[in-house]
């Protein structure tokens, strides 16, 4: 399969979407110094998040607009991290690399997440002279972009929240557990504070690899994703131990294959809604090529 040719951003085009991405990572201090409570400024971070994303497109036009404005927010805060971890070793402070709080995860997958879904969901509904050839290998153009913005995200939380211990050189539990369900167990009854939460961070994390994949590869079989998930969650556990940052544990790894099987699910679904829309004639909207012309009517 072959992208069809296709026009780049201008550099006006291009300047707005890196100012748009520059806005979304600032998002978290701006509700830091305006609000108190983490679910207000949560609330302020997707609300202003959805309205820069979509006074963005109306003045663009273009789904790729969207995803250089989220590869920008991404890329700022991969910089942003590394200047951190750089700082934290040569001054040798206490916290070599940056804590991850709960309301920095959760604002860091609310600014992916508010930009994609509004971006699937003006294409599931596209129609008439909004679904042309045009922006069909634009939206290809924004499915590329925005998963390698979403690995970026993925890869920041996955090493400084699950791998690396909190603070440097603190203990953890270095421990192997090997039985079924010894922490999901307790996180279902409640008999671990925050177990819901346990669970579905775990699941979340197990989800972009595969998502990405699946994409990639549409026809993707069962055992690769369950060989694939294996080999993640055995690295991840592995690492987890080698740093002594949390215990090995199989049900860590059922979680991520959760995640997967949920990725899964989410791109089948969305490509089936564009289908069912279009009458079977987009039944892989979730793609980054498209192989044929489609008639346009003049």
């Amino acid at each position: 399969m072959t992208m069809l040719p296709s026009r780049k951003l201008t550099i006006g085009e291009l300047f707005v979407s890196l100012a748009a991405g520059l806005m979304l990572f600032l998002l978290p201090n701006d509700a830091i110094s305006q609000f108190e409570a983490d679910s207000v400024r949560e609330g302020f971070v997707f609300t202003m998040a959805l309205v820069i994303t979509a006074v963005l497109f109306f003045i663009i036009k273009r789904y790729e607009a969207i995803g250089v404005s989220m590869m920008t927010f991404s890329a700022m805060t991969l910089l942003g991290t590394t200047i951190n971890i750089i700082k934290g070793a040569v001054t040798k402070g206490e916290d070599y690399w940056p804590h991850l709080s709960e309301y920095t995860i959760i604002t860091m997958l609310i600014l992916w997440l508010t930009p994609f879904v509004f971006a699937i969901a003006v294409r599931i509904l596209a129609g008439g002279k909004s679904d042309n050839n045009n922006t069909r290998r634009s939206f290809a153009r924004f499915m590329n972009i925005s998963m390698w913005s979403l690995e970026v995200v993925f890869g920041i939380i996955l090493i400084l929240r699950v791998i690396l211990p909190r603070t440097p050189g603190s203990d953890g539990e270095r421990r192997i557990l090997l039985g079924f369900f010894e922490r999901i167990g307790p996180c279902l009854t409640g008999e671990y504070e925050n177990g819901i939460k346990y669970i579905l961070f775990h699941i979340l994390m197990g989800m972009p690899l595969i998502f990405h994949l699946s994409i990639i590869i549409p026809k993707i079989r069962v055992w690769h994703i369950l060989i694939i998930t294996g080999a993640f969650g055995l690295t991840v556990e592995a690492l987890q131990y080698l740093f002594n940052t949390s215990a090995a544990c199989t049900d860590d790894m059922i979680l991520y294959l959760l995640g997967a099987i949920a990725a899964v699910l989410v791109r089948t679904i969305i490509n089936g809604l564009r289908s069912v829309l279009t009458c079977g004639e987009d039944k892989d909207m979730l793609s980054f090529e498209y192989a044929h012309k489609r008639k346009e009517s003049r």
